[in-house]
């Protein structure tokens, strides 16, 4: 199993968010750093996978905004995909909210 830590800790745009994805989970040249591109390679990721995701705690701005987006996308994949495992930073993100 590959293990992957993912830290948008020093994250400033959703440009660098994306750019960091593609590098760090090594999607192609063909990745189209957004939602459903994201959504797509982490569905049709073929090898055992686990990622650790930490980012900054959550705010109002834009970009903690989109975070929260991108977990979901991260959620929902890993929820269709045998193959990806994800483990996020703050405990109550690794459980679905029904059962906290």
């Amino acid at each position: 199993m590959r293990k992957v830590l993912l830290d948008l800790n020093p994250a400033r745009s959703v440009e660098w968010i994306h750019d960091y994805l593609k590098f760090e989970l090594e999607f192609g040249d063909h990745y189209g750093c957004n939602l459903d591109a994201l959504y797509d390679e982490l569905s049709t990721i073929t090898e055992d996978i686990c990622a650790g995701f930490f980012c900054p705690p959550k705010g109002e701005d834009h970009l903690s905004v989109y975070l929260e987006r991108v977990k979901k996308v991260m959620k929902d994949a890993e929820r269709d995909n045998p193959h990806l495992c994800v483990i996020f930073g703050d405990m109550e993100d690794n459980y679905e909210e029904d059962i906290i």
